[in-house]
């Protein structure tokens, strides 16, 4: 078991497929700035989707530049076909747009130890999924007063799993539990509440004493424009995954700041424009964003807090 929290640091990572460019510069930022790796500066870490692949990434202590590269040097490749006619070929005969084998492969080729199971894992972690009954499910190393029945799985297939949104990729097993889909296809794109959750119910962190950090993947202001009403099926498909995966990312902010006031501090940045989340010829410009909002953040100031 981990040593009990007399005060510490939680960092939550949302999901958004490619945008998890944005929050990879943020990690790269803060061991720039701090030294060291990310987790040597934090005592949990959350994350759903694309936020539970750096969630993996920061408990098995890969350099956030690394991280960095496999979504800019093998993002196309995970999301491929590039083309809008081959995702909706694709769509239709197959039920999903790509491959999960080639998220996999990056993912473990990435990771150093792919087979460390959570309770290896040197920080606490929670990662979200949902089974194929609708259940959402926590992935955690064991805490204080958790089921403790999760403890045994990879952070590799549990990170898999959660980046296995439904139409963008079959659903992944995880052994002796079953296949699960992406936690945000369950309301959990945003996984700040329930980390809290774990933190505070589950385990030993005190809320006066403990900051939780959640890095966002982007936003475009609301009411800003409209788009038009989705034409035919495979649009309408696409809106409701895109609804699904986006719909609790703000109420999630709101339910910590009202169970816990004060704990929150919530880094994200509003987008030029609606960027997809398999949109990978967006690279160069989620780099740039990433950038440009990780350079104003101070993380000393923050973790000390």
């Amino acid at each position: 078991m981990l040593p009990s929290i007399p005060s510490g640091t939680v960092l939550s990572i949302q999901g958004g497929g490619i945008r998890g460019i944005i929050p990879c510069c943020h990690l790269v930022e803060l061991e720039r700035q701090m030294g060291g790796l990310a987790r040597d500066h934090i005592d949990m870490v959350a994350g759903t989707s694309t936020g539970a692949l750096l969630a993996a990434c920061i408990a098995q202590g890969v350099p956030a530049t690394e991280a960095l590269k496999t979504y800019t040097e093998q993002g196309a490749r995970i999301f491929s076909p590039g083309s809008d006619l081959l995702r909706k070929a694709n769509l239709v005969l197959k039920g999903r747009e790509f491959d999960n084998q080639l998220l996999a492969r990056a993912v473990k080729a990435t990771l150093p130890r792919p087979a460390m199971t959570l309770i290896e894992s040197p920080v606490r972690i929670l990662i979200t999924a949902v089974a194929m009954d609708g259940t959402r499910w926590y992935f955690v190393r064991p805490g204080a007063d958790n089921s403790k029945l999760t403890g045994a799985c990879t952070l590799a297939d549990c990170a898999i799993a959660s980046a296995c949104a439904t139409t963008y990729h079959d659903p992944w097993p995880i052994p002796g539990f079953g296949y699960f889909f992406d936690g945000g296809t369950g309301g959990l794109c945003d996984p700040v509440y329930h980390a809290a959750v774990e933190a505070f119910d589950y385990d030993c962190f005190i809320p006066e004493n403990t900051r939780i950090i959640s890095l966002g993947t982007g936003y475009t202001t609301p009411g800003a424009s409209q788009p038009p009403p989705p034409k035919g099926l495979l649009e309408n498909i696409s809106w409701v995954i895109d609804s699904l995966l986006g719909a609790s990312k703000t109420e999630a902010e709101q339910a910590v700041d009202r169970h816990w006031p004060g704990v929150l501090i919530s880094l994200n940045s509003i987008l030029p424009r609606d960027i997809d989340e398999a949109d990978v010829n967006s690279i160069p410009d989620l780099v740039s964003i990433g950038e440009k909002a990780a350079a104003v953040v101070d993380w000393k100031k923050l973790l000390d807090a």
